[in-house]
């Protein structure tokens, strides 16, 4: 049987394009000439900002939002060991004693999708259904029915019936994006998932090393993660993992390719992170696996190595893309070696590029049947992407095609795969350009066609080849996962995988409605802006990055709802949001405020400094007034018609917003790692002051800013930092000198991005944190994680829904939303549960009770005699009111606990 392993050489940033062909055509070197929309920059939002600086800045927003930030070391450590304090107090709450505290924490959390997103942003074709960002795919060599998936942020999927229906396997891992997964080519039954996204964007999430999973298609047994070199040094955690290539006859012998997986590219300078580089393991199936640095490549081997491939028949000869100055493609024949030191490399192509995504690649390696020597492909990004062949075993390479595939994002937009059974038919994948192409004639063109793509989202990231099937072929991009039984016939067609148990969507924000429990908005990466209905239904109704989202409070039905969201802003072109207020539309009918294609309007200016995903509030009002923020407040009380600035030019963004519910003239503001970082008005001055003037917030970057609904003194903000104390308190807001308290206690020392105060109790505090949510009872005294089966997942917004029964819906990086159940005060006079005070008398000379209940009618109740005093209460925590009397003459309380 011809052999196959895949390696993949990547150069670009993450960015998301759309095609446009009407016609089969070739691509050649004018495809960047053909207009292409893009899925992350619709054509209304492209004036004034090119696709690079649209990703530069994402990358940096996002990266900040997360706690890293340029020239500053993060502790590598500092989020898998918050997971394992989370994994050990998930543990100690199930020894406290019964309680209806101890039942709320420990209910469940539901899923409520989107899985799928039924209309997503696709290429080109009609819509289909998508998910979010898939990293990596591995195809088991006899079934092509049975599929591993990684994906960012939502851990790792399979499916044993070709993608109908998908079980998560790793919920519980110390990281869950997922950037390379390796069947053992001699036993399927070992697989190899290496943890961290190495795709250069600053929401790549970290990894902590590679997880083994034995018998993966059936009981599938986890053990690790695995990163320790011989000496018990961790060589892995806080880095991503691009590749894992095994032996193809000894399933203990693994390549692992190692790159920059802490916020991307900024990740690089960090200097208590472990070298990069390419790993080897020569116990990989045994109990306790270790790793040697292999230091043959440029710079001593610590550079990023962002792909691998050995050749199948003699796995001595391995090449590797090393990312950095002296990057390029490098080749060993003596990857074997008893000393990994001693590996000796040449360098076959060299990339001449200070970019990252001129530096990236992809591979692909096959042994034709009776060839001596292997045969590679190579995606480059250099150059804006080309495609290389070596049939002499990687000796050396010939350039096959130069047509811009992947530009602008070459570092995140590069798939390459090769048919098993023919070493001239090969499958690409880049950006809007090409997000699926195929080649017949070993790479020197590549044909495609609108029908071909039809229904892909493009970003590609991964392309699998069933090795026992090679018509059924395998995609994964921003939007998921795809496959197509022909992967031959003139015309693809391809039917998404992305269904009901699949969900890997990536949200910014969240918003609900006031009186409709289903009804809820949320901006996601990549993925556009969705709603989820009042019947219970998803759909996008925005195109582009969705940033923070709002619902007016005052709507009293679901079909003319204002709602608010934003796209990217960039300062000097695009700094405001949209508004509609019909929900006709499945997808549009929004109206532009705020500067957009360089034009002031709505008395918002264009010349100020501000986030990617600058964030909005709300306050109150009738409608509620609206407030944003680029490096100055803006007001409006007219839905958006216009706007007042209500702050100073800071020259700094603004990263939080928070209005009282009672009075629109208070308000806070948070900033960025910058003197006086907290900063507000308690009168509506349109000159905001310090409201941190004795420093106790640490310098931090200000991910929320709350203000409690009952007491407008009280004032909460949330950090986004690794290794601080990351919730804080005031409650002297309107003091000329406010003083800020920690209150920290059982939180772990991660980003705190999300943060809601219960309105109904507001000791009741929930926040969102780097790996899942905590609540405190008591005004945040002590904090303990909320609820069971929640993925190891970043939380980056959430909200209560007040109907009842009331729910924390969040919005998670990675897994969609889910929602917890609330407990709902009980009024002393619900005595039907309905949620509603009841007319009631008691009547102490004959205690006697009378109740007009909402629901259940008049009812009469003889409980108590004369000189009794009623207390009322639910005392078998039912949601319905008991009748009950304190008899004072005995003294003893009597109650009745159902009517």
């Amino acid at each position: 049987m011809k052999k196959l392993a895949v390696l993949l050489v990547v150069l670009g940033l993450s960015m998301g394009l759309v095609l446009g062909w009407d016609t089969v055509r070739r691509v050649g070197a004018d495809l960047l000439n053909l207009d292409h929309d893009d899925p992350d920059m619709p054509q209304h939002l492209k004036a004034g900002v090119s696709k690079e600086e649209f990703m530069r800045m994402r990358a940096e927003g996002t990266a900040m939002k997360r706690g890293l930030h340029e020239g500053e070391d993060v502790d590598p450590q500092a989020r898998p060991k918050a997971v394992e304090q989370l994994a050990e107090q998930e543990t100690a709450r199930f020894e406290l004693p019964a309680s209806r505290e101890k039942t709320a924490m420990l209910a469940a959390w539901t899923p409520i999708g989107p899985a799928p997103i039924p209309n997503a942003q696709v290429g080109t074709g009609p819509s289909t259904t998508a998910s979010g960002r898939v990293l990596s795919i591995a195809v088991h060599p006899t079934n092509p029915d049975i599929v591993y998936v990684g994906t960012a942020q939502g851990g790792l999927y399979r499916s044993t019936n070709g993608g109908t229906t998908w079980t998560a396997l790793m919920d519980g891992a110390l990281s869950l994006a997922v950037g390379a997964l390796a069947l053992a080519p001699s036993n399927p039954e070992i697989l190899y998932v290496g943890t961290g996204e190495s795709g250069f964007c600053a929401d790549c999430f970290f990894g902590v090393g590679v997880y083994r999973i034995d018998n993966p298609s059936t009981t599938a047994t986890v053990s690790g993660p695995f990163n320790k070199d011989a000496g018990n040094v961790d060589v892995f955690t806080g880095r991503g993992i691009g590749e894992v290539t095994v032996h193809p006859t000894d399933p203990n012998t693994i390549f692992v390719g190692s790159t920059s997986g802490l916020g991307g590219i900024g990740g690089q300078s960090n200097n208590v992170l472990p070298s990069r580089g390419l790993y080897r393991s020569t116990n990989a199936a045994g109990a306790n696996p270790t790793f040697a640095r292999i230091t043959g490549l440029a710079g001593n081997g610590n550079l990023s190595v962002r792909d691998v491939a050995i050749d199948p028949s003699n796995p001595n000869i391995l090449i590797a893309n090393v990312i950095a100055n002296g990057g390029g493609i490098y080749r060993t024949a003596n990857a074997l070696a008893a000393d990994a030191t001693t590996v000796t490399f040449t360098q076959p192509e060299v990339f001449s590029s200070t970019s990252t995504s001129e530096l990236t690649a992809e591979f692909a390696a096959i042994h034709p049947a009776g060839d001596t020597d292997a045969t590679f492909y190579a995606a480059v990004g250099n150059l804006g992407g080309r495609v290389l062949r070596s049939t002499n075993g990687g000796v050396s390479f010939t350039q096959m095609i130069d047509n811009n595939f992947c530009t602008p994002q070459c570092f995140y937009d590069i798939a390459v795969a090769v048919d098993p059974t023919n070493a001239s038919r090969l499958y690409l994948g880049g950006s809007p350009t090409l997000a699926f192409g195929r080649s017949s004639d070993s790479g020197a063109t590549f044909t495609t066609n609108a029908a071909s793509a039809q229904g892909l989202h493009v970003d590609s990231h991964a392309i699998a080849v069933a090795p026992s099937n090679p018509s059924i072929v395998y995609f994964g991009s921003d939007g998921g996962i795809y496959r197509t039984n022909d992967a031959s016939a003139a015309t693809i067609a391809w039917t998404s995988l992305n269904n009901t148990t699949f969900s890997a969507t990536q949200f910014m924000s969240i918003a609900v409605h006031p009186t409709d429990p289903n009804f809820t908005i949320g901006g996601t990466q990549d993925n556009g802006t969705n709603m989820f209905n009042a019947a219970g239904t998803w759909f996008r109704v925005d195109g582009g990055d969705g940033g923070f989202t709002l619902i007016d409070q005052n709507a009293v039905d679901t079909t003319s709802v204002r709602q608010y969201h934003k796209y990217f802003s960039s300062g000097g072109s695009q700094i405001g949001y949209a508004t509609r207020t019909s929900t006709a539309q499945a997808s549009g009918g929004w109206t532009l405020r705020g500067c957009f294609s360089s034009t002031p309007a709505n008395g918002v200016t264009c010349d100020a400094t501000t986030l990617f995903y600058a964030p909005m509030e709300q306050g109150p009002g009738n409608p509620n007034t609206v407030y944003f923020g680029s490096d100055r407040l803006y007001r409006s009380a007219d839905l958006g018609v216009s706007h007042t600035q209500v702050s100073q030019a800071f020259g700094v963004e603004i990263t939080a917003i928070g209005i009282s519910p009672q009075n629109d003239n208070i308000r806070i503001i948070g900033h960025s790692r910058t003197a006086g970082q907290i900063s507000g008005t308690t009168t509506g001055s349109s000159t905001l002051t310090d409201f941190d003037p004795l420093n106790q917030v640490p310098s931090g970057y200000v991910a929320r800013a709350a203000i409690d609904p009952k007491n407008p003194d009280r004032a909460y903000v949330t950090l986004a930092n690794f290794g601080i104390n990351t919730v804080y308190r005031t409650n002297n807001l309107s003091a000329p000198q406010p003083t800020w308290t920690s209150i920290s206690n059982g939180l772990p020392q991660v980003p705190a991005s999300a943060f809601v105060i219960d309105p109904i109790n507001p000791q009741n505090l929930y926040v969102g944190t780097d790996i899942g949510v905590y609540a405190t009872s008591d005004g945040g005294s002590n904090w303990t994680p909320l609820g069971t089966g929640l993925p190891r997942v970043a939380v980056f917004d959430m909200a209560i829904t007040n109907v009842a029964p009331r729910k924390l819906r969040i919005a998670t990086h990675g897994r969609g939303m889910f929602e917890h159940p609330l407990s709902t005060p009980v009024s002393r006079a619900d005595f039907d549960g309905d949620g509603r005070t009841d007319l009631s008398i008691f009547r102490p000379a004959d205690g006697t009770w009378w109740m007009n209940r909402s629901v259940a009618g008049i009812k009469a109740q003889d409980w108590g005699l004369n000189g009794d005093v009623p207390v009322p209460g639910d005392y078998d925590a039912d949601g319905k009111t008991d009748v009950a009397v304190w008899r004072p003459t005995d003294p003893e309380w009597l109650d009745l606990l159902r009517l």
